[in-house]
């Protein structure tokens, strides 16, 4: 069945919408406003799992709409940072060591694949999928319910696997190769059936 042009674009604007949030949660926090911070970081978190599942569902999956949902999922996640900051500074206060070695491990992330593509990894792995998700669930938990410590290291332990996973696949993907969603097992497997023309 043919895809109309208006669904082909509507994980690419849906990621833009995302985008567009992220200097209005900015400035809620800075307003001290937690009640329209939450419900448009929830609107935000939906948008993610929207436009993937859209895309995915549709076969309507790009790479420009790859690296938008990367650079939208980046300033979200600056956005999430300041506004826990603002709303909820014992997460950083009383688990600062685990917050650290998170957000290094992201920086350095982005920074390798800047440096080794020009551009966000957008790996999208089922790893990384799986950390976005817990990672979402803690965020959406904390600001609607209460600081569940259990959660926040499920989050925190995933998300710098993920990362460390990615940063591996960095070093082994020669091109920049969106949606290799098998991770680090995807790529040994291709590198070992000498398919590296698939990670080009």
């Amino acid at each position: 069945m043919p895809v109309s042009p208006a669904l082909k674009q509507l994980p690419n604007a849906i990621s833009i919408a995302r985008l567009c949030t992220t200097p209005v949660l900015a400035g809620l926090a800075w307003a001290g406003l937690k009640g329209p911070f939450t419900w448009l970081l929830m609107a935000a978190l939906l948008s993610d799992a929207a436009d993937g599942y859209i895309a995915r569902t549709f076969s309507v999956t790009s790479r420009v709409g790859a690296l938008l949902d990367s650079v939208a999922d980046a300033a979200l996640m600056l956005a999430i940072g300041w506004g826990t900051w603002v709303f909820h500074p014992e997460v950083y206060l009383e688990h600062g060591l685990w917050v650290g070695v998170a957000v290094t491990l992201w920086i350095v992330e982005h920074i390798a694949a800047l440096m080794r593509y020009g551009r966000f990894s957008s790996f999208h792995t089922a790893l990384v999928r799986l950390a976005v998700l817990v990672f979402a669930l803690f965020i959406a938990v904390l600001f609607l319910l209460d600081f569940y410590s259990w959660l926040f290291y499920l989050a925190a332990g995933l998300s710098i696997l993920a990362v460390l996973e990615q940063l591996v696949m960095i070093c082994l993907v020669p091109n920049w190769s969106p949606d290799l969603r098998g991770g680090l097992a995807e790529v040994l497997r291709r590198r070992r059936d000498g398919r590296t023309d698939r990670l080009d």
